[in-house]
């Protein structure tokens, strides 16, 4: 696979603001063919870090932001769960060929309404699905749409989402 050089500007500073050193990627040449295009400290940490599934890697993208200080909006987060890039992206990418989906294995149960005769049925339905307190399991069914229970097997989404459904809830599985 071919490394593109990328243009950085990076700062430290120590705890008590004293120093600060600022360093460029054009403080050092640019990789040859022959030449490593990172230290073999950098290259040790990428190995590990291609070996993570998706959750890690997004866990390790949320520790870097909030440890870097970074803040991501909404609609940058939205872009690149799509992809990003769009149109450009698309054109600039290599001929390699598609990746293949995995086929999705773990899915999430997400309340979108209720019939409003039904609440209490509802939430007691949620509770027993959840384990919540009453005071959550209200909360949870008054805030929808929501995220009921999270990356379970289809069989038992489709099992929770039939109960929910008898006591006139308005569920999906996503």
């Amino acid at each position: 696979s071919r490394i593109q050089h990328m243009s950085f500007h990076a700062t430290s500073t120590t705890s008590d603001d004293s120093t600060e050193k600022t360093v460029t990627s054009e403080d050092k040449a640019p990789a040859t063919a022959s030449e490593p295009a990172c230290s073999p400290k950098v290259e040790e940490l990428f190995q590990k870090i291609i070996w993570l599934d998706m959750i890690e890697l997004h866990l390790l993208a949320e520790l870097i932001n909030e440890k870097l200080g970074l803040k991501i909006s909404d609609a940058e987060k939205e872009r690149m769960a799509r992809g990003g890039g769009g149109k450009k992206a698309a054109d600039d990418g290599d001929d390699a060929p598609a990746e293949v989906q995995e086929e999705k294995t773990a899915f999430d149960l997400k309340l979108t309404g209720f019939d409003a005769k039904a609440k209490i049925k509802v939430i007691k339905e949620i509770r027993g699905i959840t384990s919540l307190g009453l005071k959550e399991a209200k909360e949870l069914v008054e805030g929808a749409p929501t995220t009921v229970k999270k990356q379970i097997k289809m069989e038992e989404a489709e099992e929770l989402k039939k109960k929910l459904e008898e006591v006139g809830a308005t569920v999906e599985i996503v």
